[in-house]
């Protein structure tokens, strides 16, 4: 069930728009139900899964910044740095493009150097994504309010928060001992 939300999550990701600039005439082409005559040299936004495509053809150049490893290593020392009790904020489209960095930092691994800084990607990654898990785990069995974080979750991570409400209440409810019901 989770697996099968989370590919719903992918596809909002591949349907949200980019901005993209035009290396080519296009002509006329109907964006988001409109019909536009796309002139190389424009800017335009489209979605990400087509924006992807034409790039990869080199009909349009991507505008928007993918996620570094700079960027990584500055939300792992943001997160660190907060209490146990607040989530930073991430791009929302955090875990899509920190997988796309890991496998074009993995490709490209072809002596020692590349090699280590794919590994320390790794571990940076692994360990935001634990402090974070941590966080989040904190926050449902504490019971504390999702409204509180939601605008510093990805969608992933809403998603995981608010099963974990689910099922956490309905165990306290179906087994837990009536004190412990009452405290949420």
């Amino acid at each position: 069930m989770f697996s099968s939300m989370l590919s719903v999550v992918n596809v909002i990701n591949d349907l949200r728009g980019v901005k993209v600039a035009v290396l080519k005439d296009l002509g006329r082409l109907l964006i988001d139900n409109e019909v536009m005559n796309v002139s190389r040299g424009q800017e335009i936004e489209l979605p990400k899964w087509l924006a992807t495509v034409l790039a990869r053809l080199n009909i349009v150049e991507l505008k928007y910044s993918p996620l570094t490893i700079d960027d990584v290593s500055k939300y792992l020392i943001t997160e660190k740095s907060l209490s146990k009790s607040a989530i930073s904020k991430l791009r929302n489209d955090f875990y899509i493009e920190s997988r796309e960095l890991l496998s074009r930092v993995k490709s490209s691994s072809l002596d020692a150097d590349s090699a280590i800084t794919a590994i320390r990607l790794e571990s940076n990654l692994r360990d935001l994504i634990r402090l974070r898990l941590s966080k989040i785990l904190s926050v449902a069995t504490l019971g504390i309010k999702v409204e509180k974080f939601e605008d510093n979750l990805t969608l992933e991570e809403l998603l995981l928060l608010k099963l974990l409400n689910e099922l956490i209440s309905t165990w306290l409810n179906l087994i837990a001992v009536e004190v412990v019901r009452t405290e949420r």
